[in-house]
C-alpha cells in the first residue's frame, strides 16, 4: 500500500500555494504581459460596439444610437469617451467630454488610447466610429513608478513569506512528534499498565503508550499531532473544576491528582479514567507541556456501583422491615376497636413517665373514665351499637385532652387518661370537659354519660399502679354517688368503698 510521506504531503503543499500567489498577482496586474492582453481586450470591445453602431445607422435610429455610445461608457470603466464622426468631420453622435478625450488622437491611425473604425453603408464609408481609452497597464506601475517585475518579485516574496511560514507551521504539527522521545523511555512507558500521554505546551500529543491507545482504541498515528482535548472525553460533572486537568497543569505549572474523565466508547457505554498531570519544565523553569497519566477505574467503578445498589437494597429492606416492625409495634399497642392505646401500651407508657416525674418532682396526673349503664346499652341495642358507643367515647376524650396526652382503653367500656405535667386542678378541668364531650353526644339514636375520677402524684402515690388505684376509687366514688359526675380522689375514700361494698 503506497503512503505519502510527510515530505511528500510538504512539498505538494508549497507547490499548491505558490500557483495561487501567481494566480493572485495575475489578477491584480502584476504579471508580464498583462498590456498585450489589455490591447487584445480593447480591440474586441471595439469590434463589437462598432457592429451595433453600424446597425443603428443603418436603421436611421438616432435614440438607439446614442444609447449604445453612453450605454458603452457607463459598462466599461476604461473607456473614457465615444462618437461617431461624419464624413465631412462632424460630430453625428458623441458622449460627454468626447473632444477633450480625443484631442490626443492621431489622424487616419488607431493608437492603445485612441481607436478609430470606419462605418460602412453598400460599401462606402458613410461615418467613423471613435472610442477613446484610459492608457494601457505598462511594464511600469502607474503608481509606484517601478517595473511590474519588480512589484511581482516584492509581492512574492512578502505575501510568500506569509503564506508559507503558516503553512508550514501548520504541516509541523502533523510531522511525527514522537521522535523526540528517545526509544527507551517510549519502552518504559509502554510497560507501564496505566495509560500514559506526553504533551507539548500547545496540548499536542507527542506520545501515548501501548495502555492508552489500547483504551482509547486508536493506532498512535491518529492520536499524534492532535490535541488531548479534542479526543470526545469530558470532565465528570461531579468534579468541583470542570476543566482538563493537562490544560490546568500546562497553564498553572501545578500538579493535577485524582481528576475523573470520562470517555464515551459508544455502545459499550463509557471509560472512567482517574487522571494525574504533571508540568514538564525546562532548565529554566519555563513550561514546555505535561505528562498525563490515566488510571482505567471502569471496573472498580462498575463493582462500586454494584455494591451501592446491594447497600440501597439492603437499605431499603432494612426500611421495610422497620415499617413493618412499626407497624406490629402499633398493632400491639394499639386497641383494634378504638384505636387507643391497649392496656399493656398503658403501663409502659405509664411506668416510665411516673418514675421521670416522681425524680423531677413534677406534676402528673391520671383520669379514669366509664360509661354509665353500658352494659344496659348491649342488652337494649345490641353490641354492635355498643361498640359504636365506645368508639364515640375514644374519640370524645381524644378530642379533648391535649396532643401530649395519652388515651388508653382499661378494659370494657373504662378508659384512662395519662395527663404528665398536668396539676390536678387541670386535670379535674379536663375531665369534666371530656363529661360533657359524651353527654352532649348521640350515637345511632343512643344518648350515654360518663363517670369520671381524677388524682395526683401529689396525692401520695408512690407507684404508677397506685395512681391508677386511687383514679379508679374516685371512679367509684362517682358512679356510687349518682354517676355522670367528675370526683378527685381524697383520702380515707378507699375506706368508704370498702364500706359500700360490705
Amino acid at each position: 500500500m503506497f503512503t505519502i510521506t510527510p515530505a511528500v504531503r510538504l512539498s505538494v503543499g508549497l507547490v499548491i500555494l505558490t500557483v495561487s500567489l501567481l494566480i493572485l498577482a495575475q489578477a491584480i496586474g502584476l504579471a508580464p504581459g498583462a498590456e498585450r492582453q489589455q490591447l487584445d481586450v480593447r480591440k474586441r470591445l471595439a469590434e463589437t460596439l462598432a457592429s451595433q453602431v453600424s446597425v443603428a445607422i443603418m436603421r436611421g435610429d438616432e435614440l438607439l444610437l446614442q444609447y449604445l455610445l453612453e450605454s458603452s461608457v457607463e459598462r466599461n470603466p476604461e473607456i473614457l469617451s465615444v462618437a461617431v464622426r461624419h464624413n465631412n468631420g462632424n460630430l453625428v453622435a458623441k458622449t460627454n467630454a468626447h473632444e477633450k478625450f480625443w484631442a490626443d488622437a492621431k489622424e487616419h491611425e488607431s493608437t492603445p488610447t485612441h481607436i478609430r473604425f470606419p462605418v460602412m453603408t453598400n460599401g462606402a464609408k458613410r461615418a467613423e466610429f471613435e472610442i477613446s481609452f484610459e492608457p494601457l497597464l505598462h511594464d511600469r506601475h502607474p503608481i509606484f513608478g517601478v517595473p511590474t517585475f519588480v512589484l511581482l518579485i516584492v509581492f512574492i516574496s512578502l505575501s510568500g513569506f506569509v503564506g508559507f511560514w503558516f503553512y508550514i507551521k501548520r504541516a509541523l504539527k502533523h510531522l511525527d512528534p514522537s521522535a523526540v522521545v528517545p526509544a527507551r523511555v517510549r519502552n518504559a512507558l509502554n510497560i507501564l499498565a496505566e495509560g500514559v500521554l506526553i504533551l507539548d505546551r500547545r496540548e499536542q500529543i507527542v506520545l501515548a503508550n501501548t495502555a492508552l491507545l489500547e483504551n482509547l482504541r486508536r493506532t498512535e498515528e491518529f492520536l499524534l499531532g492532535k490535541k488531548a482535548s479534542n479526543l470526545g472525553w469530558f470532565v465528570d460533572p461531579k468534579s468541583v473544576d470542570n476543566e482538563y486537568p493537562w490544560m490546568r497543569a500546562i497553564a498553572e505549572g501545578i500538579k493535577q491528582t485524582g481528576v475523573r474523565v470520562l470517555l464515551p466508547m459508544g455502545d459499550d457505554g463509557e471509560k472512567i479514567f482517574h487522571v494525574n498531570a504533571v508540568p514538564i519544565l525546562d532548565a529554566k523553569g519555563a513550561i514546555q507541556g505535561t505528562i498525563a497519566v490515566f488510571e482505567d477505574i471502569t471496573e472498580l467503578e462498575g463493582k462500586n456501583r454494584l455494591l451501592e445498589d446491594m447497600v440501597q437494597q439492603l437499605a431499603a429492606s432494612q426500611a421495610a422491615i422497620e415499617t413493618k416492625n412499626k407497624e406490629l409495634t402499633y398493632l400491639a399497642t394499639r386497641d383494634p376497636l378504638t384505636n387507643c392505646f391497649n392496656r399493656r401500651a398503658l403501663y409502659e407508657h405509664l411506668n416510665g413517665k411516673f418514675d421521670g416525674a416522681r425524680a423531677s418532682d413534677a406534676e402528673f396526673s391520671c383520669i379514669m373514665a366509664d360509661i354509665d349503664f353500658f352494659k344496659k346499652v348491649n342488652d337494649t341495642y345490641g353490641h354492635a351499637v355498643g361498640d359504636e358507643v365506645i368508639k364515640m367515647a375514644a374519640n370524645s376524650l381524644r378530642e379533648v385532652v391535649r396532643d401530649m396526652d395519652m388515651v388508653a382503653r382499661f378494659g370494657g367500656e373504662e378508659f384512662c387518661v395519662i395527663l404528665p405535667g398536668a396539676p390536678i386542678e387541670q386535670a379535674q378541668m379536663i375531665a369534666e370537659r371530656c363529661r360533657e364531650k359524651i353527654a352532649s353526644q348521640v350515637t345511632n339514636g343512643v344518648s350515654v354519660t360518663g363517670s369520671f375520677g381524677v388524682t395526683s402524684m401529689r396525692m401520695g402515690a408512690i407507684s404508677s399502679s397506685q395512681l391508677i388505684q386511687q383514679a379508679d376509687e374516685a371512679l367509684y366514688y362517682s358512679k356510687q354517688h349518682g354517676r355522670n359526675q367528675v370526683t378527685r380522689w381524697a383520702p380515707g375514700m378507699e375506706s368508704l368503698i370498702a364500706e359500700t361494698q360490705h
